[in-house]
Order: C-alpha cells, then structure tokens, then sequence
C-alpha cells in the first residue's frame, strides 16, 4: 500500500510538466462531476504511465499513476487533453459521469522530441548541451557509409573524404583541431552503448611499410619508390554498419554534453542508435537500389605526340619515339556499377520486441576490376522477462571484401605514364617500361589492374547484451556487457616485373582486435509536486583493447601464378604478433535538475584511470557543468502567441585525450639490434639494445576546457526554430612525440608541449515556409566557423610535411599545421627563371633557401605563413519539397576560406629524365622568348643550382611554394533526389503496406575557384591535421541512383 501511494506521485522519464491551478467557477447550470479512467497504450495495450490530463482552456490538470488511472474534477462538456512524450495527443469531450478508457498511439514525430545523451536520453526542450542530431529520415542511404553521410548536416561538424576508392577513409572533425597528433582529432564512435575502433589511422591501415613521400601516391594508398613494397591503404572501419539499421545520430559538442565520456570526449562523441522492434504485427521492409558511379572530373594531359616532343625538346635529343597512342587514363576508367539490397523484419508484442536486418552491397569502382563488397546483417530485440526485469541484445555480424585498394595506384600511374608506349608487347604479355628505360618509372597501370591481387578481407562482430531492472517507476538499473571484434587479412601480390621486380612478390599481414566493455549504471527519473524534476545517472564502466598484427613477405616466385607466400623464393618476416594492449577504468556521474520546465541545471563528474601513463598521472577528473532558462515559459511572455520556445543556456567544463601518447607512451622502450644490422657501424659483430624511447613517467593528459553559450528559438507554432552557439576550447598539456637532441642516444621521447585553442560559432536554422494539404517546403540550413591557434610551444616546432608535399609548421601563434612556403612571385619574363619574394621584400631569381640561413627559434626564416587547410566557414543547406504523393529535396554543402595544396598540378608541371611523367597540356606554354609573360619557366632552366634543399626537380615545380597553394572553397550539389510514394489507396487491396520509387544525384554540380578535380579530398584519410593535401587523389564520384522501398 505504502509503495501504491509513493507511485501516485510518479512521473515516467519523459512525461510532460503537470499543471494544477483553481477552480474555475462557472455557471450553477453547469454540472461538475468527478471522472475516473486509465491512459493505455494503443500498440502493445498496456497502462502509461505519467500522461498529462489536462482540462482544455485552464491549467488544471493531473498525471496518470503506476497503472495509467487518474481520477479528475471538472464539468460536463469540458474537453480534456491527453499528452505523452512519444504518443499523439488526443482530445475527448466529457458528456456523462463515467469510466474512461483512453488509448494513445505511438507517434514518431513524437520520439523526435527525445534526444540521447550519454548513458541515457533526455527531453530535447530541456537540453543545456550543444548536441547535434539527423534522424533515419534525413540520412541519404545511397552512401555507403553513415560519416559521409553527416557531410553538410550537422553544425560544426566537419567530414572530408580521403579520396573516390571504395571503403576509403573519411576525415571526420568536431569544432575544430583539439590535437598535434594526426590520429587524435577523431570523434569517439559510440554504437548502442558499445564504443567501437572508429576512425584512426594506425588501427585501419592496411600494411606496415611506406616509402619515402616524395615517391609515393596519395589519397590512402602508397605506392613504395621499389614495387617489391607493398601498397598501403586506410580503410572506413565504419563502413560496416548497414544505413538503413540506424534509427538516429547524435554529436555531442560542448562540455556538458561529452564530459560523461571523460578521456575520450575532447574531439567530440557521435551516438549511433540502431532501430529497434515496436509492438505490432510482423513489417518487413524491402529496399534495393542501383547506382552508377563515374569521377567527378578526369585531368587533361599531353598526347602521345605532345608528350615525346616536349621530352625530345627538353633532352635534346630523340630518346622518346612515338611507338604507340596509349590513353592510359581511358583504359583503366569505366562506369562502376553499385548493387545495394536491404531486407528488415521489425515486430513484438507485449513481452518481446525485435528487429533484424540483412543487406548486401557490391560497389564497382570507376577503375577497372577494384570491387568493394560488404554483407551485414543485424539482431536487435528486447524481451521482458517480468513487469521489472528486461533482458536486451544488439548486434551487427559483417564481413567486408574490398578488392579496391590498388585504385589509388592504378589511377596514378594511368595519369603519369608517358602515353608514347604501348600497353602489351607483340606477344600480348604486358609491356613495363622501367629504368633504364627512359620513358620512366611508372608501373602499367592495366597489369596492376587486371593481373596484381590486392585485397582486405575484414569479419567484424559488435555487440552488447543488457540487463534492466526496474524496481521502481523512477529507478533503472542496467548492466550490459558490449564486444567488438575485427578480424583482418590484407594480401598483395605483384606479378612479375623485368629489371625491377624479377619473380614478383607478395605480402600478407593479419590483424586482431579485440575491445570488451562493461558498463554498470542507475538511472533516476523523478518528478516532485509536478514542478521538480531530476533526471540522473551515476554509473562505472571498465574497458579493455587487445589488437594484434602479424606480416610476412615473400619475393622470387617461380611463377606469377603461385599466391601462397610460403612457396616464395625467400620469405620474411614475422608471423608471430604484434601485440598492444590498453585498459580504461571509469566511475562517473550526471545530475540534470528542471524547476517547472522553466529553470534548468545540470553537473557532470567522470573519473578516467588509463594504463597508457604511469601511476603518477593515471587517474584525472573531467568536470562539467550547464545552466538554461526557458525564458519563454515565464510569466510575461506567455500571451506572446508566435514565440513557442526562447531558451538560453551555457556550460562550462572539461574533457580529454588519453590515446596520443600511444600505448606505452610513459614506459621505456627498446629495440634489439642483432648481428649484422646496419646501425650498429662499428659494431657489426655485437648485440645491442638500443633506446627507442625513454621513459617519461611525468606525463600528463591532454586536457580540454570548453566553454558554451547557446541559444534555443522557435517561432510560429515551430515554424521556425534557431539554435546558436558559441564556444572557446583551450587544450592544454598537448602530447607529442617530441625530437630529442641526437647525442642522448634516441630520437623521441613523448613529452606534453603546449596549449592550443579553438573558438567558434555555429548556427542552425529550419524552416516551414509552406506548409497545406498539397503542398509544403522546407528548408534546413547551417553554418559554422572555427579558428585555431597554437597558444604555447615547448619547443622550437615540428614539421608535419616536407618540402615535396607542401610545407606544414608548428609555430607559436599560428594555427595547427600552418602552411609555410616559399613565395613564388611567378617567372622573370627577360629571362624565364623563376622569380622568388623575398621577406625583405625584393624579388630575386636565386632561391630564397640560398640567401637566408636558419636561425635559432626560426629555422624557416625565408618561408612565410600562407594560410591553412581549416576553412573559415562552412555548412549545408537542404530544400525539401512536398506535392501531394512528390518529395523532391536537394542539398548543397559549402566550404569557404580553407587552402588547398594542389599536388596533381605540381606533378604535371614537373619533368625529368627520371620521371618521365605524363604533364598538362599548360606546360605547352613554359617561357620561349625574352618578354613572354607566363607562369611555367624555361624548358632550358640549367641555370638553377641545387642548394641541398632537392633536385633541379623541385625548383622547376616549385613545390615547396605557395605556387600550387590555391583556394579550396566550393559550394557543391552534394545530392538531389526526387521520390513518388504509391497512395495509400492503391495498395489496400494488395499485401503491400507502402511503396515508393526514388531517382537520385550525388556530386552533380560543384562551384569552386580550385583548379583542381576535387576539392573535397584529403590525400592523408581520416587525419585532420594533414588535411589540406589533393595529390592525384582519386576525385569522388558523380552517380545516379534509381530505388524503391516496400513494405509488408
């Protein structure tokens, strides 16, 4: 009985403030009864709790108990008003004194009013975190993969794709650089409670060796300066999650909102929420799609004719014949063709609920023979093993076949190699054109492409399984236990060369990764005398990660038709693991407390223990705290009809990065050297251990303060509604893999360098501009801007890129990989030498590398700052149109400000007897007589000196100038599409539930000053810090998709 009449004053998680107010005094005609009833829930018949009954026209009001009864006092003809988070409103006029028995339905639109936050959810209106969320609705399911997917919808969210290859890598950043470690700037992947091995370089990274950079591709995929190196290719661990099985995404931005994930929290959480069975009968959901893919754009280039006249000209003499008409490029190109086939059973009853899913996806590339194929499939269900006690599990099984990753390679090659030579000898085996050979080094693109095996097979398993228990209304318990398990083999095998590569060669490499996480939580959700009302978490979580690689190699085969490596000539290697552990302990806490849905306030602890530092520095707390006013529930804007929401908030606290440092970043580490090895000079004869790394058991986390002010409006009966933040990041303790001078006998050590900031707005605005029977429009628009500083350095900078690439510099005051080149001031028209600025303001035609030494605290005293990568605004804006049975939406996203270094360019303006590259038809227009005007120097340029800083090569490029620096600002159509849904009426007389037919375009228009093919690549993959690079990149595709939906 005690605990009965504790539950009348319950109010479930999400219910909606109860209002009480006097008595309204009417008429004596007028009869007042007493009405009794219970609330019950349409889909699955069971009572529900916490509903607001409320007489329409007054603030009287009551909330339905434990068992979904109420009992109310009003007058015969009042209307009453049932209201629930989650189901739709109803109204019922009351005639008579009698038993009511209400039923609500489950409304989507609804649920869209519940946002997740970290171990938990929480009503949208009572936010004081910047988060981000995209519905299923709204996510673009032709991409076959979720981040790209985010592209332009999400304020302050930034995702660039590495490069057109099938399951390549996407950079993906939230508000901003928060490290100096390129694999650090990544977001936190959280799938159903479980986090996952999300984006990062070291953990997707198909292959151990890498040549140097001035030999190598770009866009994920480096090919060696020798081709017995094998290639190596970052991959999008993403990719396996089916689009169609999300039901919703969600960023945390602010401290608030991240602080519950502590050490993992500084570069942003993106939450995916899977769908989920619901109470009906047995739907099943059919979804097939085709689609064509073709590049962007292709470059221009020099015909066979073109190409061995120049070469002829420019080595005086006659060693490039015209021996045949190759368009390698056209060669290797071809119209990919995509098949994706999704199938969903979704059902449940009062006791279970589930949902399964099954897809299939074969993605052609548009080169030829590189085929990226992926299955999946998915169990989610729920099942009440009494009124208080549920048992769940999720879970996704995939297995990806990505036979693409010499794409990058093949493309490459097709671009540079001298068209003047044939594809095939006269025998009809494939002809390489090597060195010494003076038509160059590049491989044949056609023998990579249809003979060379270059594969990444990848099984991957994530999961988790929960109990929940509920011995209160207000109180959950919940233990879940989540894995996620990636199995990878990657094999490259190269055919046979002559001269280069005689027998050919192969490489295998094996990885395991194994996370397990446990996570303990109680949850309370109360309301006190209808106006207080807490919702809270306290919780414990604890998290292990195991990865393990092996690699073998193996050259001289005795025929390019034996694979297994242990049939080599010779063989190398390792086979037995690499292994790298880590563990994460954490205890943390979150308190949000609204007065009256009016005043609103909320803190946040979490307690991070991590074994990659030592025991002086493992444990650190990350605080958090927010404060909001609903300033439109107050008592002098309540007769202002068109405002519906005015909220302010703002937060302050911290958050954090454990993962820079490396596994073992405070220990010691060692390497032997054996007998034999090089390095040891003297020494040949002897066994050394060597410091790799010294110990640095004061190391620090990297620290994050964030501060957050924000602004929540909507307008016209949420016609229109605006949300805008402002914030500022200071991250301290910056981890670094810091030079140490040589003589102490090892090259790095990791050290905490500095501070850096961020700062920046973001604005979202949502439109309803018109809204009938027929017909509606919407519109959805974004913008954000973020500006970067290095506020602190311990150290004289660091190079994040060579002169080959496009200057990159640490510096004090300026932001995170700053640019630093030379300024090109163009070609001396007397003389057709290069002209160079110099800082002191002169031009001159000797390079500013030979005039101005290095001094200490600059040693790039003749280079300037030209700018970044970051842009100074970007953004997406959606259309949405509705007639009648049409939806027709198009959506452009928008960068502008970034700088983009153009390393196709430089490689086309560049020429030597070595390389032999395949040029752009502008080099036709390098420098002849005495007052022609143009940018390309004198073919006959021997007058440059080397310095020491690279070859006449680099001097004729220019490379390590702000030459090939250009604008990479862009608006782009990023999709269109245009949808019919079959009526209603014509389907109720059939077994089909609905229908809809689609057609769609991604990347049909793009607007941009940047000469380039693409500018929305990044040749380094998911690393944001190297962000800024398109070095023959493989361009994103251009694609049309036809698709239809049915259901069951």
């Amino acid at each position: 009985m005690i605990k009965k009449t504790i539950l009348l004053v319950i109010v479930v998680v999400f219910g909606t403030s109860l209002f009480y107010g006097q008595n309204i005094t009417k008429a004596q005609t007028i009869k007042a009864i007493e009405v009794q009833g219970t609330v019950i829930a349409e889909e699955d018949n069971q009572p529900v709790l916490g509903v607001t009954v409320l007489v329409k026209g007054t603030t009287k009001g009551v909330a339905t108990d434990f068992d979904g009864k109420f009992t109310i006092a009003l007058n015969v003809g009042d209307i009453l008003i049932f209201s629930s988070l989650g189901f739709e409103t109803k109204e019922l006029e009351i005639t008579e004194k009698k038993a009511l028995k209400v039923y609500l339905k489950s409304s989507i639109e609804a649920l869209e009013l519940i946002t997740v936050v970290g171990y938990g959810v929480q009503e949208k209106r009572d936010l004081t975190g910047a988060i981000g969320t995209i519905k299923a609705k709204d996510l673009d399911k032709t991409i076959p993969s979720f981040d790209n997917a985010l592209a332009g919808k999400i304020a302050g969210v930034q995702v660039i794709s590495s490069s057109g290859a099938p399951g390549s890598a996407t950079a993906i950043t939230i508000r901003g650089i928060t490290s100096l470690n390129a694999n650090s700037n990544n977001p936190l992947i959280v799938i159903d409670g479980v986090p996952v091995y999300g984006t990062n370089r070291s953990n997707n990274t198909v292959g151990f060796e890498r040549s140097s950079i001035l030999a190598s591709g770009f866009g994920g995929t480096f090919v060696a300066s020798t081709l017995e190196n094998k290639s190596e290719f970052e991959r999008n661990p993403l990719a396996m999650l089916n689009m169609n099985d999300i039901e919703s995404i969600e960023v945390l931005k602010d401290a608030y909102a991240t602080a519950i994930y502590g050490s993992r929290g500084a570069a942003g959480v993106i939450l995916i929420t899977t769908k989920n069975g619901t109470s009906k009968k047995p739907r099943i959901s059919l979804n097939y799609t085709t689609t064509f893919n073709d590049p962007i754009d292709t470059p221009s280039l020099l015909s066979a004719s073109q190409y061995s006249n120049f070469y002829n000209l420019y080595t005086e003499g006659n060693n490039y014949p015209l021996e045949a008409e190759t368009n390698w490029l056209d060669s290797v190109l071809q119209t990919g063709i995509t098949s994706n086939v999704n199938i969903s059973v979704s059902a449940g009853d009062d006791k279970l609920k589930y949902f399964v899913s099954a897809s299939y996806l074969n993605q052609e590339a548009y080169i030829v023979n590189q085929d990226y194929k992926k299955y999946s499939f998915r169990g989610n269900a729920d099942y009440k093993l009494t009124n208080t006690l549920k048992l769940g599990l999720n879970g996704t099984i995939s297995y990806t076949d990505n036979a693409a990753l010499n794409a990058q390679s093949i493309y490459r090659n097709a671009v540079l190699k001298g068209p003047n030579l044939a594809a095939k000898n006269d025998d009809g085996s494939y002809k390489f054109g090597f060195s010494p050979n003076l038509n160059g080094l590049r491989d044949n693109p056609l023998a990579q492409a249809y003979k060379d095996r270059n594969y990444v097979k990848d099984d991957r398993v994530i999961g988790n399984v929960y109990l929940e228990y509920k011995p209160f209304r207000w109180l959950t318990l919940k233990s879940e236990m989540g894995i996620d398990v990636l199995n990878s083999k990657s094999y490259s095998r190269l055919i046979s060369r002559p001269v280069d590569l005689e027998g050919g060669s192969a490489t295998q490499t094996k990885r395991n990764n194994k996370k397990f996480v446990v996570n303990n939580t109680a949850s309370i959700v109360k309301v006190f005398n209808n106006i207080h009302s807490i919702n809270s978490v306290i919780g414990q979580s604890f998290e292990t990660s195991r990865e393990e690689s092996a690699s073998i190699f193996g050259g001289d085969f005795a025929s390019d038709h034996i694979l297994d490596i242990y049939q080599a000539g010779r063989v190398g290697g390792n086979p037995e693991p690499i292994i790298r552990e880590w563990a994460l302990f954490s205890v943390f806490g979150r308190l949000n407390y609204q007065y009256d849905h009016k005043y609103l306030a909320g803190v946040t602890y979490r307690v991070d223990g991590s074994s990659r530092f030592s025991k002086n520095n493992r444990y650190v707390g990350f605080p958090s705290f927010s404060l909001g006013w609903r300033a439109s529930e107050e008592a002098f804007l309540e007769n202002v009809n068109w405002l519906d929401q005015l909220k302010f908030r703002g937060s302050i606290g911290f958050s954090g990065i454990d993962g820079t440092s490396g596994y073992y970043g405070d220990q010691g580490q060692y390497e032997l050297l054996r007998a034999g090895d090089r390095r040891l000079l003297y020494y040949l004869d002897s066994e050394i251990l060597q410091v790799v790394q010294p110990n640095n058991p004061n190391l620090k986390w990297e620290r994050t303060k964030t501060i957050d002010l924000g602004l929540d409006l909507d307008l016209f009966g949420e016609k229109v509604s605006l949300t805008v933040d402002y914030y500022y990041k200071k991250i301290s303790n910056l981890l670094y893999a810091s030079a140490v001078p040589w003589y102490q006998g090892y090259a790095i050590q990791q050290q905490n360098i500095g501070d850096m900031e961020n700062r920046g707005f973001e604005v979202n605005l949502s439109t309803e501009n018109i809204a009938n029977t027929n017909f509606s429009w919407v519109t959805n628009f974004n913008i954000s801007r973020n500006t970067n500083k290095i506020l602190k350095l311990n150290f004289e900078g660091s190079d994040t890129g060579g002169a080959a690439l496009g200057y990159k510099y640490f510096a004090e005051g300026q932001p995170a990989g700053q640019f630093f080149l030379y300024d090109w001031a163009g070609v001396n028209p007397l003389t057709g030498n290069p002209l160079w600025n110099y800082p002191d303001g002169t031009q001159s035609e000797v390079h500013p590398a030979s005039r101005f030494s290095p001094i200490r605290n600059n040693p790039h005293v003749a280079r300037k700052p030209m700018g970044d990568a970051l842009p100074d605004f970007f953004g997406g804006l959606t259309n949405t149109f509705r007639y009648k049975n049409w939806k027709l939406e198009a959506f452009f996203s928008f960068s502008y400000g970034s700088q983009l270094y153009n390393g196709t360019k430089a490689l086309q303006y560049t020429y030597s007897t070595q390389e032999a590259n395949n040029l752009s038809p502008d080099i036709l227009d390098y420098w002849k007589i005495a007052g022609h005007r143009t940018d390309i120097p004198s073919i006959n340029n021997a007058s440059i000196e080397d310095t020491g800083f690279g070859s006449r090569v680099d001097y004729i490029s220019g490379r390590d100038s702000d030459r090939f620096l250009e604008d990479g600002s862009y608006i782009r159509l990023k999709n269109i599409s245009l949808t019919y849904n079959v009526p209603k009426s014509f389907l109720e007389n059939n077994f089909l539930k609905s229908a809809s037919i689609f057609i769609q375009g991604n990347n049909l228009l793009t607007f941009t000053k940047y000469s380039g093919l693409d500018p929305e690549v990044s040749a380094f993959g998911s690393s944001a810090l190297l962000s800024g690079y398109d070095e023959l990149t493989l361009p994103q595709s251009k694609s049309y998709s036809i698709g239809v939906n049915i259901g069951f």
